[in-house]
């Protein structure tokens, strides 16, 4: 390779990318050293702007660019040659540059690339690459696109922005992947107040850059709080620094050279005037206690969803880039990855998405130093201010969730595409079926949803584009709630005194009987986010916890209700404005569907919003408990892991006398109508079980496991054994016929011997009771002091309700 000398490859091609405070320095800094010296933008508006008028903001000047200094938008002009080049743009631009410059620039010349931007690879980056650093990136871009030779330098400081505009002494800490760069850096930030060292580590000399960053934006909100002063800042770097340690150490990079490269730029940057990292967390808790800082229901939602993509739209709205705002999810998320505890960190980002008060770092310091074990909880308290919203107003950070699930796993999207075509057809047959039907609601969504899939394969067979946008909002659009809490407080004001009323005024009708830990509950209700997981029997279940809760003054959660429910658009609008949101359990093979109804419960639970789910799937038919489908449990456990935020699972044992449906889960081929549901319907009672904290069991092998063997356990050990059930068990494993003195003693010797939430244990009062209502259904006759079985189905329906053998 011919060599080269950096005078004469610094005169040829020059160019610093980003606009922002640092690339005008360096753009105008270097501007003597060569004929011309680029200066790119990703604005293109804004480039042309400057390029016409010439005048640009430094910090809080305006200065007028020299003539020498080119202003561009695309990257069109490093297409040939050799070039230095100079990156100070944001870290979230970064992993895009890198994959541009390997598209442009000559592979067959030398380029030299310096870079002051502090970052990490993304999460998806990083697994399919296996790289962390944005050095470590590079080379494997080089060597896929087989360049001639691309040297990488991380610049590390300390040489703050505010020092270097005022000419101070500055020091520039440099690890390079070639043995040439460090003599062009030399020749091009000659001078006696700029001072280089230079070192052989150079992912750790990255990492260290990256990390020190969210240690100042914690001195800076330390800064803003009253009773934090110069101890307190110098106690929070102490931590920043041990915790930066124990990450670099487990990524095995050597934590020895870092008193060298890294102390004096982690000091600078956290107690200077001129840091921009520390200004931020000044400016920020300044906005807070002033309240200025107060997120719009939008903001709130993303603050929710996408914290990380909040903080960079936040942060982007400053001239000054911060980065250490862009880079802290990166880090936490590294640590996650790593099995790593940074937990100053993990309260920092809690403060910046507005989930903990800028205070917490009190708690969090003054905890650190006792002689406690250094660990912050993980589980913080339940958010607010999503309570309210509607689905609707999600739908868009729904739909934006599902891709990128689904774009997270390998083979999904291909998985997804593949099964277009089965879709397809199985939706043509439901189609014919739903005319046989007169089924509305599908005969005006399903050809909506057999175009949409067409597209998709066309799309695919066509383009090869995997585009699955136009569907998914489909099925984000029909499944989410219209949630109007006005509404469904008037409506169930309403309805109970109406159903107490139809019923003849029989007690209990209008409302369900409650029981169980309904003080743990409430107790634990106004603290945490809550996942109520009833037993499944009715199409009246959601409509009696709602009933239930509102009683109790508990928070009504978001419910599913099937699509066969909602049998017309009117009936569907007026049901999802009460709070239900729609779900098809025909479409139970279709993989993309099936994540949109994952992620909108999850998303939920991770706005702090209450929500209902039934973990046995469907109503039982059986009248017993039916097996758990843990998949609906992995909700709780994702919102969990995604927000931090504790999540209790309470359990619901709903305990029917009547239940409207139960002819036709026998068998019968009448189905219930509208006047079963008021008329059939007797007492009902709703216990809450013990409620179950999903922390308990997060670093199990299987949480969602767990956590469905636990609420098994509650709804066995809460559900209410009512007289006319006990009765039809004791009938079922007695005879079809059997002697009402031998029903009382067999009573009396159950309730000894076998423990159970019994209504009562008046033996009589059971007797008397259960034969009143078993014979007003005519499930059984009672004559000449005998009980007779009429209805084989009906007594095995009800005995089950308290058999275990039936799950």
């Amino acid at each position: 390779m011919e060599e080269t000398k950096p005078s004469e490859l610094i005169s040829a091609n020059i160019a610093v990318l980003g606009g922002g405070p640092m690339g005008v320095f360096l753009s105008t800094y270097l501007s003597p050293q060569a004929k011309e010296v680029y200066l790119w933008y990703d604005d293109r508006k804004r480039a042309q702007k400057i390029e016409k008028e010439r005048i640009t903001s430094l910090l809080e000047d305006s200065i007028t660019l020299p003539e020498n200094v080119r202003v561009k938008s695309e990257f069109d002009f490093l297409k040939s040659g050799s070039w230095v080049l100079i990156i100070a743009v944001p870290s979230r631009l970064m992993e895009g540059i890198l994959d541009e410059l390997a598209k442009v620039l000559d592979k067959n010349s030398s380029h030299f690339i310096f870079t002051f931007t502090k970052g990490l690879l993304s999460a998806s980056t990083r697994r399919k690459s296996n790289c962390i650093t944005y050095s470590e990136y590079i080379q494997k871009l080089s060597a896929a696109n087989e360049f001639k030779n691309i040297e990488y330098t991380a610049v590390n400081g300390p040489n703050l922005l505010g020092e270097l505009k005022r000419g101070h002494h500055s020091f520039y800490c440099l690890a390079s992947s070639g043995p040439r760069s460090v003599d062009i850096f030399e020749s091009l930030f000659a001078g006696s107040r700029n001072h280089t060292k230079t070192y052989e580590d150079l992912v750790g000399l990255e990492v260290f850059g990256v990390m020190k960053n969210p240690i100042a934006i914690a001195c800076g909100i330390a800064s803003g709080i009253p009773e934090c002063g110069s101890n307190f800042e110098g106690e929070l770097i102490s931590l920043g620094y041990s915790e930066i340690l124990t990450l670099l150490e487990t990524l095995g990079i050597p934590t020895r050279p870092v008193q060298e490269y890294g102390l004096a730029d982690l000091i600078a940057s956290c107690t200077s005037r001129y840091s921009r990292n520390k200004a931020y967390g000044h400016r920020f808790v300044h906005k807070l206690i002033s309240g200025e800082d107060q997120p719009n229901l939008i903001e709130r939602i993303e603050l929710f969803f996408n914290p990380a993509e909040f903080i960079q739209k936040e942060v982007s709205q400053s001239e000054s880039h911060v980065e250490g705002a862009f880079a802290l999810a990166s880090i936490t998320a590294l640590a996650e990855e790593k099995n790593v505890e940074i937990p100053l960190y993990n309260t920092l980002f809690q403060i910046l998405t507005r989930r903990v008060s800028p205070t917490e770092l009190i708690r969090f310091v003054s905890k650190s130093t006792s002689d406690e074990v250094r660990h912050i909880s993980k589980t913080a308290t339940k958010r607010s201010g999503l309570g309210m919203a509607s689905g609707k107003k999600f739908q868009e950070a729904l739909s934006k969730n599902v891709l990128r699930h689904i774009n997270g796993q390998p083979g999904m999207t291909d998985r997804i595409v593949k099964q277009s075509a089965l879709l397809i057809k199985a939706l043509e047959k439901r189609y014919a079926e739903a005319q046989e039907a007169n089924d509305i609601t599908d005969l005006l969504q399903i050809p909506k949803e057999i175009q949409l899939w067409k597209e998709v394969e066309s799309v695919f067979q066509e383009k090869g584009n995997k585009d699955l946008t136009r569907i998914l909002d489909f099925y984000v659009s029909e499944i989410a709630d219209d949630y109007k809490p006005f509404l469904r407080d008037t409506l169930i004001h309403l309805i109970a005194p109406t159903r107490y009323v139809l019923s003849g005024f029989k007690p209990g009708a209008g409302l369900p009987k409650i029981g169980g830990c309904v003080k743990e509950v409430k107790a634990l209700a106004s603290r945490y986010d809550i996942l109520y997981t009833p037993t499944h029997r009715s199409h009246l279940d959601s409509v009696e916890v709602a009933f239930g809760l509102k009683w109790l003054g508990l928070p009504v959660p978001r419910y599913a209700a099937d699509k066969k429910v909602m049998a017309t658009p009117g009936l569907a609008n007026i049901l999802k404005s009460l709070g239900a949101y729609m779900v098809d359990r025909k479409r139970n093979r279709n993989i993309l569907y099936l994540e949109c109804l994952t992620q909108y419960s999850t998303m939920m639970l991770e706005a702090g919003i209450p929500t209902l789910v039934y973990p046995e799937g469907t109503r039982s038919r059986t009248g017993g408990i039916i097996p758990i489908k843990t998949g609906i449990l992995s909700t709780s456990v994702d919102a969990y892991k995604h927000t931090g935020s504790e999540v209790i699972v309470v359990p619901i044992a709903l305990s029917y006398e009547n239940v409207p449906e139960d002819e036709e889960f026998c068998g019968s081929d009448k189905k219930p109508g509208f006047k079963d549901f008021f008329y059939k319907r007797t007492e009902v009672y709703m216990d809450l079980c013990e409620p179950i904290p999903v922390s308990r069991y997060i670093h199990e092998e299987d949480p969602t496991g767990s956590i469905g063997f636990e609420i098994m356990q509650g709804w066995r050990k809460y559900r209410r054994i009512l007289p006319n059930q006990l009765i039809a068990r004791l009938m079922v494993e007695t005879g079809t016929d059997v002697a009402i003195k031998d029903l009382k003693n067999l009573i009396q010797e159950t309730i000894l011997t076998k423990k159970g939430n019994y209504l009562t244990k008046d033996s009589d009062e059971i007797l008397n009771r259960g034969l009143k209502v078993l014979k007003q259904r005519k499930i059984i006759s009672v004559e000449n002091g005998n009980a007779k079985v009429l209805d084989r189905n009906l007594i095995q329906y009800y005995a089950n309700m308290c058999t275990d053998e039936s799950t």
